[in-house]
C-alpha cells in the first residue's frame, strides 16, 4: 500500500511506493528518492536528503519538511489524481549520512516537492535503454 506524503499545508505532494526500495515519487509520477533502513531518506542520485522518523520527513538540519496523513499539522486535502509512474533510474551509490540532528517542530522553509527533487538524477545522466 502506498503512503501519501503531504506538505505543511496539507496538500498531497508525493507518495512512498510499496516496492522493495520504498521509492518516493512526486505526485506527477517522477521518482526522486527512497527510504533506506526505514529511517534514512536518500535521493536516487545517492545524496542523503534527510530522515523519516515517526511518519515525519526531516531535512538534515532537523526541520520538518513532509508528513503522512497521521502526522500532518493541518487537515489534509482530498488528493487529486496521481500522474503515471515514470521508470525509476538506477539508484546511485549512497553518500555518507550526516550525524543525526536534533529534531525540531520548526517547519523547513523549503517546499516538500523542491526538497525531494534534490534527489533526482539530472536528465543528462539518466539511463536510457
Amino acid at each position: 500500500m502506498e503512503n501519501i506524503l503531504y506538505d505543511n499545508k496539507g496538500m498531497a505532494v508525493a507518495y512512498i511506493a510499496a516496492d522493495y526500495d520504498r521509492t518516493i515519487y512526486l505526485w506527477e509520477g517522477v521518482p526522486c528518492a527512497y527510504l533506506f533502513e526505514e529511517k534514512h531518506l536518500y535521493g536516487i542520485n545517492g545524496r542523503h536528503l534527510g530522515w523519516f522518523r515517526d511518519e515525519v520527513i526531516y531535512n538534515n538540519g532537523g526541520e520538518r519538511v513532509g508528513f503522512t496523513s497521521e502526522t500532518c499539522p493541518v487537515p489534509v486535502s482530498r488528493s487529486r489524481p496521481k500522474g503515471e509512474k515514470a521508470p525509476r533510474d538506477e539508484i546511485r551509490p549512497r553518500w555518507s549520512a550526516p550525524a543525526f540532528p536534533k529534531l525540531s517542530f520548526k517547519a523547513a522553509d523549503q517546499h516538500l516537492a523542491d526538497f525531494l527533487s534534490e534527489g533526482q538524477v539530472p536528465e543528462q545522466y539518466r539511463f536510457r535503454p
